[in-house]
């Protein structure tokens, strides 16, 4: 049997008159299947029906099948007088107003506690990239003596070049002076 996943966590509460927590809760539990498409939760259709039914039927149950025993005490059941049957589904209904009430409750902190959640994680995140004021004049105290060290070396290298062009520039001058020298030497012979 094939299923249509196309019901929302949110549908699929107000269907059953129930938070979107206790939806949560039946899929954990494996009383609802759901499929996962572009992060969104969707159920079975034909599974939220059936529980429909079966909430619908469970109510329809409690409203109607109140017994008392007989006062025979035969053992045997008999239907509740109609006005007392009355009295007994208003408070039903009450109960289930004040229950549906509850869960509306709960889901509102729950958003105040997911929200709460997400911006724990995110102070969490920054934190974690956050340096210490101890730390960072350590870390600032080793980088400006690095970069003290390499205007050094830099120095040194530049005064380096400076005597190797200088050694050159001799070593060219006295190299032509004695060629010159030499073909002078040659030129008188």
């Amino acid at each position: 049997m094939t299923r249509t996943y196309n019901v929302t966590r949110e549908n699929a509460a107000k269907m059953l008159g129930v938070s979107t927590r206790t939806i949560d809760r039946y899929v954990k539990g494996w009383k609802l299947s759901y499929k996962k498409v572009a992060n969104k939760v969707l159920l079975a259709k034909e599974e939220v029906l059936d529980m429909q039914k079966d909430f619908s039927a469970l109510r329809q149950e409690v409203n109607t099948e109140v017994v008392s025993k007989n006062s025979s005490n035969s053992g045997s059941l008999s239907k509740v007088d109609p006005s007392l049957e009355k009295a007994i589904d208003e408070k039903i209904e009450k109960f289930f107003l004040i229950f549906n009430e509850k869960d509306k409750i709960l889901e509102e902190k729950n958003k105040v506690i997911f929200m709460l959640q997400q911006r724990v994680w995110e102070l969490e995140t920054k934190l974690k990239t956050m340096v210490a004021l101890p730390d960072y004049t350590r870390e600032k105290q080793e980088a400006m003596i690095e970069k003290q060290k390499l205007e050094e070396r830099i120095t040194w290298l530049k005064n380096r070049i400076k005597s190797e062009k200088t050694k050159n520039l001799i070593f060219v001058g006295l190299s032509m002076a004695l060629i010159i020298v030499a073909i002078f030497f040659f030129v008188k012979m």
